[in-house]
């Protein structure tokens, strides 16, 4: 699963580094060392934008992003209805609306479906790459058009481009994950980019308690303007994160090859139909979709891979925690979706779901292995006819 496969030295070497100073404090506000600040640095650096706020895990940062963005309780936020549940949670808990819509045939956000569903309480749109870029220019001239903002939840997609643009700085504010199935892994761990200032500090002082971080002020005398959480990323997991970082390149391009590897070899069955791209060069290669006939095809397409020794990675595997569709227990605490079959609201997305076939692209995958993926795809499309 990405970096979670080449955990290793360099990140055992950055842990020994931190403890290895003369005072250690595991808080980036005290004295002591500081690997949170310098990865947050270098993060930023390496995404091209002024700021950058490390935190303790892909949901954090989308909440915290969400908050510095000014989010409150009653806005509408638009998203997309295929996404991890993180996203909605974050909108849910901060008590504004989440508005799935439909997804388009590149699985993002359909801008003709957004723009349908902006209201008068519309505040912003959060786009969410699922390992390739929606359609961000589209979605940037409907938020201009309306004045509304557009953040990204690029969690799945670190490294990835849209049009040469690293996916979580087209919008006014991004955010990523680092647990165990994303390019990067921490063990746990989040972070937002973003070059507005005013979000940057109001996502930092949510993250704190509120805390404003003001310079020559002690902490305990900190002024605060908003509640905050406790959403701080410790030290630990910012020294395994530098290391990490120093590998992202070698993981996107291993990815890469793999999948394109694979996707030649498959390219001739005609019974399934490959993902398309809004910007496939852009598109990261941890992660391969197609789509087959029906529901029952996916299904057996799934078993078959699975006596071959592969699993899928999210469809059909885990679409419970990946379509609004299914989560009665989170949305009909709003009334528009109370006493609503939710199935109804997003027939399409849930079509083009129960349909879809998601595999893992490792980085550490031999030709052997790629073979023996390929043959797996090969006969299964054979066995569904």
């Amino acid at each position: 699963m990405a970096g979670a496969e080449l955990i290793g030295r360099e990140e055992l070497a950055e842990i020994q580094d931190l403890f290895s100073g003369e005072k250690v404090n595991l808080y980036r506000y005290g004295g002591g060392n500081y690997k949170a600040r310098e990865f947050e640095e270098r993060f930023a650096e390496y995404m091209g934008v002024k700021y950058a706020h490390a935190v303790s895990s892909g949901t954090a940062a989308i909440h915290c992003a969400l908050a510095g963005a000014g989010i409150a309780p009653g806005d509408e936020v638009i998203t997309t209805a295929w996404t991890f549940i993180a996203p909605v949670e974050a909108i849910s808990a901060l008590g504004a609306v989440p508005v799935p819509v439909e997804l388009d045939e590149t699985y993002h956000l359909d801008p003709v479906e957004v723009e349908k569903a902006i209201t008068p309480a519309t505040k912003a749109v959060v786009a969410i790459p699922m390992w390739a870029p929606p359609k961000m220019v589209e979605l940037a001239a409907i938020c201009d058009r309306h004045s509304i903002m557009l953040i990204e939840d690029a969690a799945q997609a670190l490294g990835a481009t849209y049009r040469g643009r690293k996916l979580g700085t087209i919008g006014r504010v991004g955010s990523f994950s680092f647990d165990a199935g994303k390019t990067m892994h921490t063990g746990e761990g989040g972070i937002i980019v973003t070059d507005d200032k005013d979000v940057y500090d109001r996502a930092a002082e949510f993250s704190d308690h509120g805390h404003m971080h003001l310079v020559g002020l002690p902490r305990g005398k900190d002024p605060r303007r908003a509640k905050g959480l406790n959403l701080r990323l410790s030290e630990v997991t910012a020294a395994i994160g530098l290391a990490q970082l120093r590998k992202i390149d070698d993981i996107l391009s291993r990815t890469k090859e793999n999948k394109k590897k694979i996707k030649d070899a498959i390219r001739h069955l005609g019974n399934i139909t490959l993902r398309p791209f809004a910007d496939e060069d852009g598109s990261q290669g941890d992660t391969l979709i197609f789509r087959v006939r029906d529901r029952e095809a996916a299904l057996r397409f799934e078993a078959h891979l699975m006596e071959c020794g592969f699993g899928t990675k999210i469809l059909p595997e885990a679409l419970d925690w990946h379509f609004a569709g299914v989560w009665s227990h989170l949305l009909p605490e709003f009334d528009r979706y109370r006493d609503v079959d939710l199935e109804m609201l997003w027939p399409k997305t849930g079509a083009m779901l129960r349909n879809s076939i998601c595999l893992n692209i490792p980085v550490l995958m031999d030709d052997a292995t790629v073979e023996k993926l390929v043959e797996a795809i090969v006969t299964g499309a054979e066995k569904i006819g």
